[in-house]
């Protein structure tokens, strides 16, 4: 198996990620059923300035590295006592080795550090092919979230 190096990534270095938020923004795009429109022009910049708004300590960026290139990634968050996990993503050519596990268990700790009581993950509809991997992780489908289409 392949040596990957997991460690957390600052603020101003969220560049780093970008290319793989990207790729997951496609598959979004590709998955959306009602939405494709939005992820067509939502950008990574776009994306980064909720984080560049939260506080050092309530954003946890956390990436797998192979051979010092970035091949998976987690974001997280904490606002009062609620837990997210805003974006994951391992690339398709580094999945099955357990990163994304990884990544996941390692936000979910500092999550739990950080006193978060409730923790939770969106998942665009119609990319539920997602949902086994959460669940193994004791995620479950809570309530659908529904948006006026403009």
């Amino acid at each position: 198996m392949p040596q990957y190096t997991f460690s957390r990534i600052a603020k101003n270095d969220l560049h780093q990620i970008k290319p793989l938020w990207e790729k997951l923004n496609e598959i979004h795009r590709d998955d959306s059923v009602y939405f494709k429109e939005f992820y067509n022009t939502f950008t990574f910049d776009t994306r980064v300035k909720k984080f560049q708004e939260t506080e050092d300590d309530l954003l946890f960026v956390y990436a797998a590295r192979f051979e010092s290139r970035p091949v998976g990634y987690c974001v997280a968050t904490v606002s009062g006592k609620m837990g997210e996990i805003d974006s994951i993503f391992v690339e398709e050519g580094h999945r099955g080795n357990g990163i994304g596990g990884r990544l996941l268990q390692d936000s979910l700790a500092w999550m739990k550090r950080h006193d978060a009581a409730r923790m939770f993950v969106s998942v665009v509809y119609g990319h539920e092919s997602a949902f086994p991997f959460y669940q193994k992780y004791g995620f479950a489908p809570r309530l659908t979230f529904l948006e006026m289409k403009e």
